[in-house]
């Protein structure tokens, strides 16, 4: 007897080689894939984002890729509200959803109940005066402006955090308060639905198999596969990748995206949609120091199949690049303990198995990824064992731990959320090497006190 149909879900950093698993599952169990990036649900921009090739596209059914403009917001509740649909209609159709991307903020959304469920007052006028009274009239006023969302991305992020303890003081003493965009959703949850956010998690975790992280799982047959490579190898084959995408026709697409929504404007925040894209930002000294000609000298150059003269602009270029791979290695190492901590760090029973498959050597890629996650697969369907021994859970939640609260340290004027970043830092080389500097501040202020001192008594 065959198991119900398993959502699929592919962890990994990027450059572990998640699509190429995603497609040879679809094509292995005629399943249909779920992108879960946050960049590339934009159109534009497909080599610096890393999409699925047309080719690639051509062998599975491929959801979320292209599906908003450069213009128009996009957050993980807008994904999750789009996706679980997807994954609802596939597996009434007896097809696997398979989710893959480097967004797991994206599928978290998706596996667990994290987020206010959609349909719950959306702007149904929520915001009674029972529920501002109280609150001063410059928030009251803030609340009721009938274009917030536009008024909130032109505020600074500490004037948003100065509301934000004045509405729902437990949310933000768990946010930075450098931490724009989830003090604005804050914001917007009490705006939409007249209840505090933390009010709301609160009553999520308090569900059958929520845990401090969140609300309980909203699918039980998952299947969740870690692609992992040793860091070094990644390393060279994330540099090989940029490489690779240069002469693939990197220099061009971007240009084509800088001419069309950068060049003639002078309010470009690269922190807000596709703008952010790494990749993208990196390149701005060049662009806007050259122009396409100079372009088509380097497309040229990179190219050529014999050695020719460096063209103008090439050493700028260089540095971008340079950058753009420091950023991208960066942020694989991000992702990985995105992984390590909210995915594994979960109380036991609140996150489905998840699966290590060893990418380090393409030339085993069938043996050590393909063949393993096939069977695997089989395995579930079947009622079988799955074989693959599954990655041991991070105990580092433990009862009476406090991961809600936020702690100053005063010596390095650094916020950090929760007790186990707080004796993280406090335990780290860098926060006792401040306090060493500050004693021996200290010392020399009172030395330089006491012979002030001793100058004044003769």
């Amino acid at each position: 007897m065959l198991r119900k149909v398993p959502l699929i879900v592919i962890l990994g950093s990027t450059g572990t080689g998640k699509t190429k698993l995603s497609i040879e599952l679809a094509r292995r169990f005629n399943a249909e894939i779920i992108s879960a990036d946050s960049m590339q649900v934009y159109k534009g921009l497909s080599i610096a984002t890393a999409k699925a090739t047309s080719h690639e596209r051509s062998q599975a059914i491929h959801h979320m890729l292209d599906v908003v403009t450069t213009n128009e917001p996009f957050t993980v509740t807008h994904f999750r509200d789009m996706v679980l649909p997807i994954i609802d209609n596939l597996i009434q159709s007896s097809k696997m959803p398979i989710i893959v991307g480097g967004t797991n903020y994206y599928i978290e959304s998706i596996l667990w109940h994290n987020l206010v469920s959609p349909g719950v007052g959306k702007r149904k006028n929520l915001l009674s005066d029972e529920k501002l009274h109280g609150l001063e009239e410059e928030v009251q006023n803030f609340l009721q402006n009938s274009s917030l969302d536009d008024l909130m991305a032109n505020m600074e992020s500490i004037k948003l955090y100065e509301y934000l303890k004045l509405i729902d003081p437990p949310m933000a003493n768990r946010l930075h308060p450098n931490n724009k965009r989830k003090i604005m959703r804050a914001l917007e949850v009490f705006k939409d639905h007249g209840e505090r956010l933390s009010d709301i998690l609160k009553d999520q975790r308090r569900l059958p198999g929520a845990s401090i992280l969140g609300g309980p799982q909203r699918f039980q047959n998952v299947i969740i596969f870690w692609l992992q490579c040793e860091q070094e190898t990644l390393n060279q084959r994330l540099d090989a990748r940029i490489d690779s995408m240069v002469k693939d026709g990197l220099l061009k697409e971007i240009r084509t995206f800088y001419d069309e929504h950068v060049s003639d404007r002078n309010d470009i925040d690269y922190e807000k949609g596709v703008l952010q894209t790494i990749g993208f930002k990196e390149f701005i000294p060049y662009l806007e120091a050259y122009d396409k000609t100079n372009d088509d000298l380097i497309d040229h150059f990179v190219n050529a199949s014999e050695s020719c003269e460096k063209p103008q602009g090439w050493k700028m270029l260089e540095e971008c690049l340079e950058e753009l791979k420091l950023v991208t290695k960066r942020y694989s190492k991000k992702q990985l303990k995105w992984i390590r901590n909210r995915f594994l760090g979960r109380d036991v029973g609140a996150v489905p198995l998840v699966y290590p498959l060893d990418t380090s050597d393409v030339k085993l890629w069938n043996d050590n990824v393909m063949n393993p996650a096939f069977e695997a697969v089989e395995d579930y369907l079947n009622e079988r064992s799955i074989k693959i021994h599954p990655v041991e859970k991070i105990q580092r939640l433990v009862e009476g731990s406090n991961e809600e609260t936020s702690f100053f340290c005063d010596v390095c004027k650094r916020v950090f959320i929760g007790d186990y970043q707080w004796k993280l830092h406090m335990n780290s080389n860098k926060h006792k090497r401040a306090i060493a500097g500050m004693k021996k501040r200290e010392k020399l202020l009172q030395q330089e006190a006491n012979v002030a001192k001793e100058t004044t008594d003769n």
